[in-house]
């Protein structure tokens, strides 16, 4: 796949997360519910940065960033959460997968940004990969 195209698939994955991510804020329940719904939104607020930040790499590279939800389901690879109530373990673990999910994404289009010779697409996955391994740290301590 080629950078552009990647990037296009990641931005439409933020597009998912984001809606995901407002869905457990409303949602989750239980015991962690108080540190879960804030700890959601801090998550789908940093996805809007990112969703914008690879939007607008992507237009400052030569290409054009879905922009329609038609557009975004068809090339997304992160599922949909369905608006239902869910306990506060059970929602870390669907968050966890597209943590994972993303952060394979990210070492990928890292990779395909140094093959293009663009050091600033490069750097920008080089950060997103650093967050995502702490996100993942810190989820997966929750459940312990």
């Amino acid at each position: 796949m080629k950078l552009q195209e990647k990037l296009n698939v990641f931005v439409a994955n933020q597009t998912v997360l984001y809606t995901k991510l407002h869905n457990l804020h409303w949602y989750v329940t239980g015991p962690t519910f108080f540190v879960l719904h804030a700890k959601f939104e801090e998550l789908y607020d940093e996805t809007t940065e990112v969703m914008d930040e690879v939007a607008e790499r992507l237009l400052a590279i030569g290409g054009k960033p879905v922009a329609s939800l038609k557009e975004v389901l068809a090339l997304t690879t992160i599922q949909e959460f369905v608006g239902k109530d869910i306990v506060g373990k059970d929602a870390v673990q669907v968050i966890l997968a597209d943590y994972k999910a993303l952060l394979k994404d990210a070492k990928e289009l890292r990779n395909l940004a140094a093959e293009a010779d663009d050091p600033s697409t490069e750097d920008l996955f080089i950060g997103y990969r650093a967050n995502y391994e702490k996100t993942i740290w810190m989820l997966e301590a929750l459940l312990k």
